[in-house]
């Protein structure tokens, strides 16, 4: 394995430390409160990040071994509506989240060197090569991980 793609599996793997960091300590009255109208609490980031992980691992599983595939879209706004983000619990998130991470990571460290320019088309993106989706979900956790980080300091957690 290149020392870029073992980077990047590091980077991915070190998400599951960034979200559990970001929810450490949360104060229960504080994961239901939203940052403003019609954006997300932490409880509905959390459960987003699992839910999002789920649809991730099976891509990159698929792009791996069926390179050329078609890769399906999903509504994260009607799965957060229609899932009961609301209702679910952010240490079970997180907890699922670590365990898909942690099998993901080791599957993409047995993968030979090849398989990382493998590709698969995308509904709505188009092309996607499988280290830069990877890439893309290391951003992902990141990014959602500093929104749990703001509404904790907006509100004094």
């Amino acid at each position: 394995m290149s020392a870029n793609i073992a980077s990047v599996v590091d980077r991915y793997e070190k998400g599951i430390e960034t979200f559990a960091e970001a929810l450490k300590g949360v104060p229960a009255e504080l994961l239901d409160k939203s940052p403003a109208p019609g954006k997300w609490s932490i409880r509905q980031i959390a459960v987003h990040l699992a839910d999002s992980e789920t649809v991730g691992v099976a891509r990159f599983r698929t792009i791996a071994a069926q390179p050329g595939s078609v890769l399906k879209a999903y509504d994260q706004e009607a799965w957060a509506a229609k899932l009961a983000y609301t209702q679910q619990s952010p240490e079970q998130a997180l907890q699922l989240f670590s365990l898909l991470r942690k099998s993901t990571a080791a599957m993409l460290r047995a993968l030979p060197e090849s398989a990382w320019k493998n590709s698969a088309r995308h509904e709505e993106s188009g092309e996607v090569v499988l280290d830069k989706f990877v890439e893309h979900y290391c951003d992902h956790v990141d990014n959602h991980s500093r929104q749990i980080r703001d509404i904790r300091k907006k509100f004094g957690a």
